[in-house]
């Protein structure tokens, strides 16, 4: 009897617990537009919208349906050091930059994201050396004026699964950074691939066809791919090839000699670590709570049920 009140107590606070979430949780459309800049580059605090989800204490940002159109200068910012999950179709649009980054930022997930700009559709503003973009997962379609993603410093890499840049300027280039790798999935693009510095074309489909040389550096490096005309690359203007090796994503958190898959067992295990530190205190705390009414109870005390 005691069993069934207990069973149906705890059906009851759920069902509580269950009803207040809903309340607290704000309801938004699924497909709704957001008419004006998405900031998380000042965020603080756990913030959600129409199709975004930002968490503070982990730095993710869990893009899902994410729908925006806006004349703001801005669609989307980005802090520095977090991760972009992307799940469904998203889509944004700016009068100027399409996702500004700040820093750091690595994008995940099966999703896609679809961005259009004015000027610049992933524009990387730091102008640290030391900081990295890496696209490791998702399908992305940029269409833009000036520049398909434009970076001063931070290092840019596309590993996958595959990336389409429409200019709506052929003379604009639809890449162009101080250090830019291709790694792997496909990459298509009607605008050529430059660097300041350092580019890497490493095991990607390629797709690019331009009015001048598709792929330039100050440091050409390619290598893994076979193009389907046979030779070797010289400066052409066009150039389709096939990726003949996977690249494997490294550590964003213990660098580049360590696999990306480490990062998912840190994460794994910090989670382990939070939950740990609720759940085993909250057990202690019963079982000294339940050795005292025991002692109680045989001391002659009245003591509640347990």
């Amino acid at each position: 009897m005691k069993t069934s009140v207990k069973l149906a107590s705890l059906i009851a606070l759920l069902a509580v617990i269950l009803t207040l979430s809903c309340l607290l949780t704000p309801a938004y459309a699924v497909g709704e537009t957001i008419t004006k800049t998405v900031n998380i580059a000042a965020a603080n605090k756990n913030e959600s919208g129409p199709g975004y989800s930002w968490a503070n204490r982990y730095d993710i940002l869990t893009l899902s349906g994410l729908h925006v159109e806006t004349d703001d200068p801005y669609g989307l910012r980005l802090p520095k050091n977090c991760t972009v999950v992307l799940e469904g179709d998203n889509y944004v649009k700016a009068a100027k930059y399409g996702v500004s980054l700040s820093g750091t930022v690595v994008f995940k997930g099966s999703g896609s994201l679809t961005v259009e700009a004015g000027e610049i559709g992933f524009y990387l503003i730091s102008q640290d050396k030391t900081q990295k973009i890496r696209l490791i997962e998702g399908s992305y379609t940029i269409t833009a004026g000036t520049w398909g993603i434009y970076s001063d410093a931070a290092d840019f890499s596309f590993v996958g699964d595959s990336m389409t840049i429409n200019m709506t300027n052929p003379d604009s280039p639809a890449i162009e950074g101080r250090c830019v790798n291709l790694l792997g999935g496909t990459f298509c693009s009607n605008a050529p691939v430059e660097a300041t510095q350092a580019l890497l074309v490493n095991g990607v489909t390629l797709d690019i066809q331009a009015n001048r040389p598709a792929l330039s550096a100050k440091n050409l490096e390619i290598k893994n791919i076979a193009l389907t005309n046979g030779g070797d690359y010289s400066g052409e203007n066009s150039i389709s090839a096939k990726g003949l090796a996977k690249f494997h994503a490294k550590s964003v958190l213990l660098g580049e000699n360590v696999p990306g898959w480490v990062d998912y067992l840190l994460l794994l295990a910090a989670l382990a670590v939070v939950a740990a530190l609720i759940v085993f205190p909250a057990l202690h705390k019963k079982k000294k709570k339940k050795e005292l009414y025991e002692r109680l109870a045989k001391e002659g005390y009245h003591v509640p049920e347990a």
